[in-house]
């Protein structure tokens, strides 16, 4: 069972950035001191953390936003999101891919369209499936890997959407179990690969590795449904 501490970290302008830290007993991972290779805001974090876990005792953790470094780095310029969109159905090469968004109202030069690609490409959330030769040379076929879904659900899907998670939780359950069980050593090991220092392995990682497989799975069994 996951336990959570949160807490918020004051930024250099001033604001306040909320967070939620898990852990197997974040409580007791929190009151444990730092060594000084950890970074100091990181510190800060922790003991706020860890007195505002007391507090507010009733107060629980209700979901989690995953936000993959390498997909939000890589779709910084807003076009690309739009890219991956039009990619996700069909192979197109970056000529019909400039075509889309010009019947979407989006007026770049096809140059900075395959930039864009490229760049997708290159992060990864885009493959070339195929290569078709003529007579101008080789044409590139370009198919997403990725989509990103930028949505909110209305208040009044509450009730429908709390029902389905109370269907859907014990199956869950299981799944984090077969994956905790079997797979214990993977995921320790991906872990170690993730931490930006040995003083900061949090169970906030493996959760990211657990969310990760079981997105990942949801996609697969989706597109074979």
């Amino acid at each position: 069972m996951f336990e959570f501490g949160y807490g918020s970290l004051e930024q250099s302008n001033g604001s306040s950035r909320a967070f939620a830290i898990a852990g197997p007993s974040c409580t007791g991972y929190l009151d444990r001191h730092l060594p000084d290779s950890c970074p100091a805001t990181f510190s800060r974090v922790l003991a706020l953390s860890s007195r505002m876990s007391d507090s507010d005792t009733d107060h629980r953790l209700d979901d989690i936003a995953v936000r993959d470094t390498r997909i939000s780095d890589a779709i910084d310029e807003p076009m690309r999101a739009m890219v991956l969109d039009i990619l996700s159905e069909e192979a197109l090469t970056a000529t019909e891919v400039h075509e889309r968004l010009d019947d979407r109202g989006i007026d770049r030069t096809e140059n900075t369209v395959r930039h864009h690609i490229n760049e997708l490409r290159d992060a990864g959330l885009v493959d070339v499936v195929r290569f078709e030769e003529g007579r101008g040379g080789t044409t590139k076929y370009y198919h997403a890997n990725t989509i990103v879904l930028s949505y909110s659900l209305p208040d009044s899907a509450d009730a429908a959407v709390e029902e389905m998670i109370d269907a859907a939780q014990p199956q869950i359950t299981d799944a984090l179990t077969t994956l905790t069980d079997e797979y214990d050593d993977a995921i320790e090991e991906i872990v170690e690969d993730m931490q930006p220092c040995e003083h900061c392995q949090t169970q906030k990682y493996e959760t990211y590795v657990l969310l990760t497989v079981l997105r990942r799975a949801f996609v697969r069994a989706h597109r074979n449904s």
